[in-house]
């Protein structure tokens, strides 16, 4: 039984890591020449998108990048460095979450882009790099490098943004250069959903980070 067991074990994990390239535009699937491409290394997890969250930016690929496929445009990407460390030779481990950097990307049809970052050499280089965390985008056609820059956001906000069920997401992101802007005096929805959102950013806030909060709304 061990053996078929085993069996069935593998194929729900190959199952599980697609390699296959993520759709984050709406409609029906276009060819990769009217895309950009952003390959996202598997030790990088998104937070969010042009400040949209996306649950299909972190699909499981096992150790390949994982592939995203945008209209072309201009795009935010917040993302943090997420790694497990062996400690005593396996006996036990350690996860490593940084804080987030901000990659930019400015792709037109047909390029691909790549999110890039200093790789930790050790768990002590992890440990140090974790609140200081950044990289860069390259156009891997062009050679073009953007420097990222360094969020300082929090990682486990990461399950609140990514499909808790206090707030709707949607894995289509429009480039920044079509996105509608706010209206003057735009308000959330007053409803339970919204309140439950707010409740739990604002367990999520240090001392400091309340106190700025308060002060923003007095404003």
């Amino acid at each position: 039984m061990r053996p078929l067991f085993i069996l069935a074990a593998a194929g729900l994990l190959g199952a599980c890591a697609q390699n296959g390239p993520v759709q984050l535009y709406a409609g029906s699937s276009q060819p990769d020449t009217q895309l950009v491409t952003l390959d996202v290394p598997p030790a990088l997890e998104i937070l969010h998108i042009n400040g949209q969250p996306v649950p299909a930016a972190n699909r499981m690929t096992g150790n390949q990048p994982r592939q995203l496929q945008l209209q072309p445009g201009e795009y935010r990407v917040s993302a943090y460095y997420k790694n497990i460390f062996d400690i005593d030779g396996g006996l036990s481990h350690e996860v490593v979450r940084s804080t987030s950097a901000l990659f930019h990307i400015k792709g037109e049809a047909g390029e691909r882009w790549t999110l890039g970052f200093a790789a930790p050499r050790s768990l002590e280089d992890a440990r140090e790099q974790r609140f200081s965390f950044t990289g860069w985008a390259e156009n891997t056609r062009t050679g073009e490098r953007i420097a990222g820059e360094a969020e300082g956001g929090r990682s486990g906000m990461s399950g609140l943004l990514s499909g808790g069920p206090a707030l709707a997401v949607n894995n289509a992101v429009e480039p920044l250069a079509t996105q509608v802007p706010a209206r003057s005096g735009a308000t959330l929805p007053n409803d339970n959903a919204t309140l439950t959102t707010l409740q739990h950013l604002w367990l999520m806030l240090d001392d400091e980070g309340r106190r700025s909060f308060l002060r923003w709304t007095q404003d």
